[in-house]
């Protein structure tokens, strides 16, 4: 049995759309961090000094466990799938070159360059650092608005345009960015599956030569 191979432009969707799965899985993972520490912050306030501060110790090392998991997944879903992903798209499209740089500099570098600043916190050097990597990340976010909207200048789908207007707001609301990966998510699935039913390109017929009589 012959096994074909995908186009490139099958491959680049489906590739960036597994990406989009681990970021939506590292966005879950993330907020349930943060609602750990909200939910023990609360308990520990009704506890009282001593009952609630075990409590709120203990949820702060949950979120951190889960935040660095959640990142740990952001990684390697932008590195292995998505970054590669919008690389191929910009291989066969050209104007998409762009937008898959400042996904590439400032997702994947400014999650990075915000991980060592978590970890440094505790010392003055930690709170700069997350700001270099909150504006790495405000760099690769602006990739994102307009990988969308190209998108759907392309493929003419109004889900790219709602997930670049939602990309754009969370910029300012985080939770709009999760919304904004599952669109993407679902998008992708269609332009790969789009892509997939369009008619190969046919092979150049080559002239036909007369012999000399």
């Amino acid at each position: 049995m012959a096994v074909t191979s995908q186009s490139p432009l099958v491959e680049a969707f489906e590739s960036m759309r597994r990406g989009a799965l681990y970021l939506i899985i590292a966005w879950l993972l993330i907020g349930l961090g943060l609602m750990s520490v909200i939910a023990g912050s609360l308990t520990s306030l009704t506890l009282g000094f001593h009952g609630g501060k075990v409590l709120l110790v203990g949820s702060l090392v949950a979120m951190a466990i889960v935040l660095i998991v959640g990142v740990i997944i952001a990684l390697i879903g932008l590195w292995g799938n998505f970054i590669p992903g919008a690389k191929r798209l910009a291989e066969v499209r050209p104007e998409f070159a762009t937008s898959a740089t400042l996904i590439r500099v400032g997702l994947f570098y400014g999650l990075i360059v915000m991980l060592i600043g978590a970890l440094l916190v505790f010392i003055l050097i930690g709170i700069p650092i997350i700001i270099v990597g909150f504006i790495l990340l405000i760099l690769g976010y602006i990739g994102l608005i307009i990988l969308s909207f190209k998108l759907n200048e392309t493929e003419k789908n109004a889900l790219y345009l709602a997930a670049g207007i939602l990309f754009i707001i969370s910029i300012f609301v985080g939770l709009a960015g999760f919304i904004a990966w599952i669109l993407l998510y679902i998008a992708l699935g269609e332009s790969a599956k789009k892509a997939k039913q369009a008619p190969p390109t046919p092979a150049p017929t080559p002239s036909t030569v007369i012999p000399p009589v």
